[in-house]
């Protein structure tokens, strides 16, 4: 009983106290966590103003330098009329796919570029709520996504994630005009990953284990 008690200790520690050295973004690994955004609306509307949203963020390691990584969640994209009529606030519900090449996979510090899509959901409404009048009725749609990002990683377990991105919408009704200048939003996100591993960390904690006892 007394040997199970250690080695499960030993085993939450190695778990808690995982060596930032080894790689981070190693071929299989998968992380998962919540994310905050801060969102900023290019439109004909008028001038955009700054927004939250939130939501759930997940990569997936497919080799070292390589991984895919996705975003689901919420936001609101508002702006007020430049010519003082009503404020809009668009709500948007996301879910983003990303292709991404890690520059330092081994380190602490992983800095990152993104491309990808996102499937959107939409409903253009005024700041006091109603219908936006111009724009398309509540809408799917789909725009093309890049940007830059870092993971910061406190252990192999888990990592903060700062990143920004460029959406260019498939629509140009986000404000309800279907002339000039394509509808545009910007991304900026702050996420907590915690991270499930593969079968090389397995095999290194179970050695560690093998010759703690021997």
């Amino acid at each position: 009983m007394k040997t199970t008690l250690s080695r499960m200790v030993v085993c939450g520690l190695l778990m808690a106290f995982a060596v930032p050295a080894t790689a981070q973004m190693r071929s299989n690994k998968f992380g998962v966590g919540p994310s905050a955004s801060y969102y900023l609306l290019q439109v004909d509307y008028g001038p955009g103003d700054p927004s939250l949203g939130g939501g759930v963020d997940l990569s997936y390691s497919i080799i070292e330098y390589m991984s895919i990584r996705a975003s689901m969640g919420f936001g609101y994209l508002a702006a007020k009329n430049s010519l003082g009529g009503a404020s809009l606030n668009t709500v948007l519900v996301h879910g983003n796919l990303y292709l991404a090449a890690d520059f330092m996979p081994h380190g602490t510090v992983n800095p990152f570029v993104f491309v990808g899509g996102t499937g959107m959901y939409i409903d253009p409404r005024t700041g006091a709520g109603n219908a936006l009048t111009g724009s398309e009725t509540t809408q799917l749609k789909g725009s093309v996504v890049g940007g830059v990002g870092v993971d910061f990683f406190v252990s192999e377990f888990l990592s903060f994630t700062l990143a920004g991105e460029m959406a260019l919408p498939i629509t140009d009704r986000l404000d309800g005009i279907a002339t000039g200048e394509k509808d545009s939003f910007q991304r900026i996100s702050l996420g907590v990953r915690y991270y499930f591993f593969d079968q090389d960390f397995i095999t290194r904690m179970l050695k560690a284990l093998e010759q703690r006892y021997k």
